[in-house]
């Protein structure tokens, strides 16, 4: 392998730590490293600018964004997707900043719809073109998830290490990142050549590291670049991919996954396990981690003991509350908060927690996927269990009768102080007297055609149903034969 060949990553977050060490276990350079990851893993610092990002995402603490030219993105997700088994996975079909040549395929005043390659439609504004004209646009905003807009702009670009040159925009972007008035006076000067020829350049965030030498040299590649992609496009049919741009990979960790990082990290420094998922959690949970773990780092405490003091605070602190959180997380991000609940009872095993709890309707309407009325006084007896893929929802009358049942597919729960959060998997069963069915299977198809799911966690959930007299395999072939 030369060193061309070889991947660069800069990683960020909560997760970093363990991360970079399974990163750095598969090869990859790890640059950019914040001083307390240098320390604890004992690398050299070292600011070349990254093939690929890897950071939790800004709204999501249990999802990694994974950024990054394509190929590189593609081995960088590979080695997290294979060390966590656990995940939920969204991916860019067309780049962010590809540059693309597509077809207008309608308009209305100045707004149009662009067919694009892999049978995708973007939407272009302003746009001034007819139906069935071509046109050269760049992705401004990709897709990731099902109904998310592709937003595109005339302004195509080419991306670089340290910069982006824009067409149709002579003027100069600096990453926020970039604080020094020094650097960014030097940057906007080493600019003043591009934009006199009516182009835009974006300095990145790698640039505060590089000499000036090797910034001038990119973006007069880059120039270069963009005028030899203009030619090619020239002679190409739409829709086709130009240039492929940024590639961006979603992993979302479930708990299972969180515990595996927990243990990569403790290979490095003091952790206790439930870390990742205390840290995603977030409020005072996290600050109690941090406290253990010292603990740890001193030999005071055993990983184990600090594991089970925190299943313990948390149970006390649940005990106390009279409304707990829910957050039902569904497979494309979407948070679900349900009708809050009350402790029943809390019982506290040695790596896990049995939660029910009791949440009382006060509305009229239908139980989804059980077809019957809920009335006011209905009441809901909820069980979590942390190590359980399922949830149990037995829903009651007023005078104590059982309705129905309704059994969650899902992710094991993570229990904070206040709150309870886990990832739907599409499929339910329902139970109403002696009749059982699992519903949701088509919902649940699509999820695996698309690579949705994981393998690891498809296999669980075969494993769960199959408990409960279920034949996932079974419904599953029969919802593909049917076609629906």
């Amino acid at each position: 392998m030369t060193l061309q060949d070889i991947v660069k990553a800069r990683v960020r977050g909560i997760y970093a730590t363990a991360i970079t060490k399974i990163l750095l276990d598969q090869g990859i350079m790890i640059v950019q490293a914040t001083p307390i990851i240098r320390q604890r893993l004992n690398i050299p610092e070292n600011n070349a600018a990254p093939d690929v990002t890897v950071k939790t995402t800004d709204d999501d603490p249990h999802t990694l964004l994974i950024i990054g030219f394509p190929k590189q993105v593609d081995t960088v997700s590979s080695i997290l997707e294979e060390y966590v088994g656990y995940y939920i996975k969204w991916e860019s079909k067309i780049g962010l900043y590809s540059i693309v040549k597509g077809i207008i395929e309608s308009r209305e005043n100045n707004e149009c719809n662009v067919k694009l390659p892999y049978n995708l439609t973007g939407i272009l504004r302003p746009c001034e073109n007819n139906p069935g004209d071509e046109v050269l646009v760049s992705v401004a905003k990709t897709r990731l998830k099902p109904g998310e807009p592709i937003k595109l702009v005339n302004n195509i670009r080419v991306i670089g290490y340290y910069a982006a040159i824009i067409e149709g925009e002579s003027k100069v972007t600096i990453s926020e990142h970039i604080r020094s008035y020094d650097k960014r006076a030097e940057l906007l000067m080493l600019a003043s050549n591009i934009t006199r020829e009516g182009l835009g350049v974006h300095w990145r965030s790698s640039a505060a590291h590089a000499s000036p030498e090797a910034l001038l040299k990119e973006v007069n590649e880059l120039r270069e670049k963009l005028k030899e992609l203009k030619k090619i496009a020239e002679k190409t049919k739409a829709p086709e991919l130009i240039y492929p741009g940024e590639k961006i990979v979603l992993l979302t960790l479930p708990s299972k996954a969180k515990y595996r990082l927990d243990y990569v990290r403790a290979e490095v420094t003091a952790t206790t396990p439930y870390h990742h998922s205390a840290k995603a959690l977030g409020d005072e949970l996290a600050i109690v981690v941090d406290y253990a773990e010292k603990l740890i780092a001193n030999k005071w405490l055993e990983p184990n003991r600090a594991f089970q003091g925190i299943l313990e605070y948390i149970a006390d602190k649940i005990k106390e509350s009279k409304r707990i959180e829910i957050q039902h997380i569904k497979p494309d991000g979407k948070i679900l908060r349900l009708t809050p609940g009350k402790p029943e009872s809390i019982i506290v095993k040695e790596d896990h927690i049995v939660i029910e709890l009791r949440r009382t309707f006060k509305t009229q309407g239908i139980y989804d996927g059980l077809g019957i009325e809920k009335e006011p006084g209905d009441y809901d007896i909820m069980r979590i269990d942390t190590s359980s893929w399922l949830i149990t929802h037995r829903y009651y009358d007023y005078n104590g009768n059982l309705k129905g049942e309704y059994i969650n597919i899902n992710t094991p729960p993570e229990v904070s102080t206040n709150r309870i959060v886990y990832h739907d998997l599409a499929l339910d069963v329902v139970k109403v007297g002696d009749k059982v069915e699992i519903i949701d299977v088509n919902e649940y198809v699509e999820l695996l055609k698309n690579k949705v799911i994981s393998p690891a966690i498809h296999e669980k959930i075969v494993e769960e149903l199959h408990k409960l007299g279920i034949d996932l395999e079974k419904y599953l072939q029969e919802t593909l034969k049917s076609g629906k």
